[in-house]
């Protein structure tokens, strides 16, 4: 398998796909899962309800917007890889989040509810073949490789791992 082309993904995507290290799932896998999954013990108690910002997520807000992100690329992956010819429908993130109940939900339970999600999907992305991993299929207007997904959820996952770090935890 190799990196993505832009022929894979739509533009949005590019900076999440830059961040990913590695040219086959399990060098994806190698380079960024343990870290991914450790990251979420190192933050402190106190830390989970803050917000940077005044209107910007608390760290569970960005943690369920995560869960949630994932489980609908997934959704993407596993219906282009079994041929469902439906265009996917694109979603709202700020909708999402504000009916996510992320800040009534205890923190411990996010971060189980992350990595179960997390091993869930690797197991399922390990069993596609190098062909189902260069299907596409589309997402509203626009079309997606299957391959892109994948480094989509590993970029995403980085992505906010790495606004955490900046913005919320340098104080």
């Amino acid at each position: 398998m190799s990196r993505p082309n832009i022929e894979d993904y739509d533009s949005y995507f590019k900076g999440y796909i830059l961040q990913v290290k590695g040219e086959s799932f399990n060098e994806i896998f190698n380079n960024h899962n343990t870290d991914i999954l450790v990251f979420w013990k190192t933050i402190p108690e106190n830390k989970w309800e803050y917000s940077y910002a005044p209107n910007k997520w608390t760290i569970k807000q960005v943690l369920q917007h995560m869960i949630d992100t994932e489980r609908i690329l997934v959704y993407r992956a596993l219906s282009i890889v079994r041929e469902d010819t439906q265009i996917l429908n694109e979603f709202d993130v700020n909708m999402y989040a504000d009916l996510g109940n992320a800040k009534s939900r205890n923190y411990k339970e996010l971060v189980d509810e992350w990595n179960l999600l997390r091993e869930s999907n690797n197991l399922m992305f390990k069993s596609f073949s190098f062909d189902d991993l260069k299907k596409y299929g589309h997402v509203g207007t626009k079309r997606i490789s299957v391959r892109a997904i994948l480094y989509i959820i590993f970029g995403h996952a980085v992505h906010h791992i790495n606004i955490i770090e900046k913005r919320y935890l340098q104080e």
